[in-house]
């Protein structure tokens, strides 16, 4: 595993839910003595933290505002002049048993790969996939995905961009492979809490992108239990957390 990528992991764990309400926590268990009054407010805040981002309710509140910046789109044709589909990996599940122990694609690159599949049957445009190996697996997520493609969809892969490790290494690398075929015009799919920190990067390479977003949560109907924490909320609002702060870091590096 790339030391860059052990490093944003690390980061990443204690900067999130669940661990990050936890270290408050355990911050005013350490100070109870040196700050009698300040130290019960630090473990009240760190376990509010923790149940609010354990609702549904709660992890909606950093989930719109990422899924607004760019809506689905309204149609296939709002495709518009675009000249290829770019589908962005997203991990990996290793070696599925009922696949013969080949790794496959995890449950938010379906989704992505479902929907990118999708726009190349209403549009005929060729697909590109990216992602390399940034877990230390012997193959890159973009040869899973092309496999995943053809398997389940029918789909085939043009290009398959296997070096990246990370989202800006998936626009810079993907736009160079894909100039060199005379394309500049394409739709980035993606699920909707990464693509804002995705369109930024590939904004960046010059091509014209069109963000193509799936995966959407806050439209969902409301329901009591929204109001309930549970472990997929939580990790609901652990990504979207992880997507602000992937956000602002590339807003400072790039």
């Amino acid at each position: 595993m790339p030391l860059a990528v052990l490093i944003s992991a690390v980061a990443s764990t204690l900067l999130l839910p669940p661990v990050a309400p936890l270290l408050l926590c355990l911050a005013g268990a350490l100070l109870r003595r040196r700050m009698p009054r300040g130290a019960p407010l630090l473990v009240a805040l760190g376990v509010a933290l923790l149940l609010l981002l354990s609702t549904r309710a709660g992890a909606l509140l950093v989930v719109r505002p990422l899924e607004k910046q760019y809506p689905a789109l309204a149609q296939p044709g709002a495709a518009g002049n675009a000249q290829a589909i770019v589908i962005l990996g997203s991990g990996r599940i290793d070696r599925t048993p009922e696949y013969g122990g080949a790794d496959d694609a995890n449950p938010i690159g379906m989704k992505r790969l479902q929907y990118g599949a999708y726009l190349h049957r209403q549009t005929g445009l060729p697909i590109l996939v990216t992602g390399g190996n940034p877990d230390g697996s012997p193959e890159s997520e973009a040869a899973v995905m092309a496999r995943v493609l053809q398997r389940d969809f029918g789909v085939p892969v043009r290009w398959q961009e296997q070096q990246s490790n990370t989202t800006a290494d998936n626009a810079t690398l993907s736009a160079a492979m894909l100039r060199a075929d005379g394309i500049e015009r394409v739709l980035l799919v993606t699920d909707s809490l990464h693509m804002p920190r995705a369109m930024r990067v590939f904004t960046l390479t010059g091509l014209q992108v069109q963000a193509a977003p799936t995966v959407f949560a806050g439209p969902a109907r409301a329901r009591l239990i929204d109001y309930f924490p549970n472990a997929g909320s939580l990790q609901l609002s652990s990504y979207a957390l992880h997507e602000w702060v992937g956000q602002w870091w590339y807003l400072l590096r790039h």
